[in-house]
């Protein structure tokens, strides 16, 4: 598995070194993992993108009836979808986007969609002169979020290869500086982490764990985000548990060996937390509950891995609802 997990590092490398423009580079790579994806993946994260869930490269039916003779089944495949991709905010070129127009004009597939990604931390103006229903905007955030979403479903049969790329691609997406957000705080799932923090005053995650830039987290446990929200003091993407370091990482983390919370020579990501008593933790009013439901109409988690969101939307939030 060591040598597997090394070989797809190596090609993840080579698929991010391919263009040495940025932008070139960015949509190349962001294709690179997608393609590597299966199809029902692939129509999910476009889906999110496209904000159409019911969205299909290819459709599949068992015995199509369209009068006269009824074959056993139909593959159909009849969508072209230009992605235009800007690494910077306000860069949108409305003379380049109604040339891609005016080319989907001329071919002859039946839906045709112009899919334009930037790190905008909104739908840039500019775009509403141009018909909404052709020409779709997400910003790389959305990319990030539909991915955490997809690899939190537990419906969803993800490969280990198929995760491993998506988290490389998050990380390259936030190592560029391409997830612009409003949100400031991430929900963690947290069966254990709610415990741990009110302890030790801390969250910790397996190593280089990709997080959007925010600066308090949340944590959802028993159906509940909890009502306490730190500040974030300090991060350690990458920490050898070992005994004597320096500084307040280092008193934690010899409080976690001594306690026995991890072991000698594990490797973690650190979030030093603010303490629940302190000015710079956010208490909300109550816990928020979730209601979260499945397309199948079944309770669901509101997180298994992490979501975002603002602290005013959870300020004011009365159930998770209130923040999707």
């Amino acid at each position: 598995m060591t040598l597997r997990k090394a070989s797809w590092h190596s090609d993840m490398s080579s698929i991010f070194a391919t263009y040495s423009m940025g932008e070139n580079r960015v949509t190349a790579s962001i294709l690179a993992v997608i393609r590597s994806l299966s199809l029902d993946r692939i129509q999910r994260l476009l889906g999110a993108l496209l904000e159409a869930s019911e969205f299909e490269l290819v459709r599949f039916q068992n015995q199509p009836s369209q009068g006269g003779t009824v074959p056993d089944a139909v593959i159909v495949a009849n969508v072209r979808l230009l992605i235009e991709t800007k690494i910077k905010q306000n860069q949108i070129d409305i003379v380049q986007l109604t040339g891609h127009l005016d080319q989907l004009d001329r071919e002859p597939e039946a839906k045709k969609l112009l899919l334009v990604i930037t790190p905008d931390a909104g739908r840039p103006s500019i775009l509403d002169s141009l018909e909404p229903r052709r020409v779709i905007w997400a910003s790389f955030a959305a990319l990030d979020q539909a991915i955490d979403e997809l690899l939190d479903d537990e419906y969803e049969v993800v490969s280990e290869r198929e995760a491993f790329l998506l988290r490389e691609l998050q990380n390259m997406l936030m190592a560029e500086g391409l997830i612009a957000s409003e949100n400031d705080v991430v929900v963690v799932a947290a069966r254990y982490a709610w415990p741990e923090y009110n302890h030790v005053h801390a969250y910790i995650c397996q190593p280089r764990r990709p997080f959007q830039p925010v600066s308090r987290v949340a944590f959802y446990s028993k159906g509940y985000i909890n009502p306490l929200v730190p500040k974030i003091l300090e991060s350690h993407d990458y920490v050898l548990m070992v005994a004597g370091q320096q500084g307040t990482l280092g008193h934690l983390v010899d409080r976690l060996l001594k306690e026995k919370r991890v072991d000698e020579g594990d490797r973690n990501k650190v979030l030093i937390l603010s303490a629940p008593d302190s000015q710079d933790t956010i208490r909300l009013p109550s816990p928020i509950p979730n209601d979260a439901k499945a397309k199948t109409g079944k309770p669901t988690a509101f997180t298994m891995s992490q979501r975002y969101v603002t602290s005013e939307r959870l300020k004011a939030a009365r159930t998770t609802g209130d923040l999707v």
